[in-house]
């Protein structure tokens, strides 16, 4: 876990789309994403992730097993959440619980759209780095003190899991997890630690703000982002085709 979410930031800070501009990848994140809940649709949702996926590991050098991995850990929410939605439980003189073909129906096609919505937002994520996000939030005139706290969180949880290794590591070189009472004593020690060490990290970092001229407002220097044509001509190529796949379906369904 510790070390995919790391992943997310580094590919971030290194994808071939992170020169482009952040709001234009904003507006397509979000177009796709409202005609993948809007649609509701199986073949729809499919079509997504496939693309998604080839885009990310094509076009955003992102390697599949990483990418796959990355997804596996929506997938077990997901997978629990989809199981409970296909159960069906009565209550009558005693408690009935079966499985019907619509239910399991109805399972799968949220666990389509729930991952096609996944596939897209990660998509955003995995090319646009946290202080670009920002700045597209301040452009929609969210309030600062949520993305600043948006931001200050972010960043410190690599603080947290570098912490967390650390003392990790050395309870484990101190025998730590030898067995199960002599663990869990090391568990909650180690929660503990890492509670009072993270509020001196927090203090150490807001004194070296303030040493930086902080003066209750952060400043994020901008680069200067590019509008391709060629590539605003294939997202809206993309659109498009989503689009006509779902005249496509109708037209079958009919």
């Amino acid at each position: 876990m510790e070390k995919h979410f790391e992943q997310i930031d580094y590919f971030a800070y290194h994808s071939p789309f992170r020169k482009y501009s952040a709001m234009s990848k904003f507006i397509f994140t979000m177009t796709l994403l409202l005609l993948c809940l809007y649609f509701n649709n199986i073949a729809i949702s499919c079509y997504i992730i496939v693309t998604m996926l080839l885009i990310n590991v094509l076009k955003n050098n992102i390697k599949l097993y990483d990418y796959i991995v990355m997804l596996s850990i929506p997938f077990v929410f997901v997978f629990f959440g989809c199981i409970a939605i296909a159960i069906e439980i009565h209550f009558e003189n005693h408690i009935i619980i079966y499985v019907t073909k619509q239910t399991v129906l109805k399972s799968i096609c949220v666990m389509a759209r729930t991952f096609g919505a996944v596939s897209i937002l990660y998509f955003f994520t995995l090319s646009t780095p946290i202080y670009q996000m920002v700045f597209v939030f301040q452009k929609l005139h969210i309030p600062k003190i949520l993305t600043e706290l948006m931001y200050i969180t972010y960043r410190y949880l690599f603080i947290l899991i570098e912490i967390q290794h650390q003392i990790k590591i050395a309870a484990i070189s101190r025998l730590g997890y030898c067995d199960i009472k002599t663990s869990l004593k090391t568990f909650s020690s180690c929660i503990a630690n890492l509670f009072i060490l993270s509020l001196k990290k927090a203090q150490k970092h807001y004194q070296a703000m303030e040493a930086r001229c902080y003066t209750g407002e952060l400043l994020f220097l901008q680069e200067k982002q590019y509008y391709n044509k060629t590539t605003t001509i294939k997202a809206t190529l993309y659109i498009l085709s989503i689009l006509l796949l779902k005249i496509v379906l109708r037209g079958q369904a009919l």
